[in-house]
């Protein structure tokens, strides 16, 4: 293969590839937790911990990366991202981590594909 067609093939599945590595990080995620569900993880607990990382290592990129691009900040538009931002990743990962615990993580990660349409439901309401 010639370093121009491997180059092609490289550019066209790049996505495909990121996509699979993604779904594997999932499935291994939702193994580890459930392994740890199991030995007495609280489901709460990791909840918290698991927001309070994501908020650390996140927090820096927005704050520095998107000050300038953000519109005006009105009451309405604060409170709804206030209680998206609350109540989203709190039922959310709460009720994930708590059906994993009762059921398997394979049934755990089929249904995680419904938080879509639950988030879009949720934002149309508060629209």
């Amino acid at each position: 293969m010639s370093k121009e067609c491997f180059k092609r093939v490289y550019v066209c599945t790049k996505p495909f590839m990121l996509m699979i590595f993604l779904q594997t990080s999932y499935a291994v995620n939702g193994l580890v937790v459930k392994s740890a569900l199991n030995k007495g993880l609280n489901h709460y607990t990791y909840a918290v911990y698991r927001n309070a990382v994501a908020a650390l290592f996140f927090g820096p990129f927005a704050f520095f990366l998107e000050r300038k691009v953000r519109p005006k900040m009105t009451i309405s538009i604060f409170m709804k991202i206030l209680l998206m931002g609350l109540l989203e990743p709190v039922i959310d990962q709460n009720l994930y981590f708590a059906g994993m615990k009762l059921t398997t993580a394979t049934f755990a990660a089929a249904m995680c594909n419904i938080v879509p349409a639950i988030t879009f439901v949720m934002a149309w309401i508060l629209s």
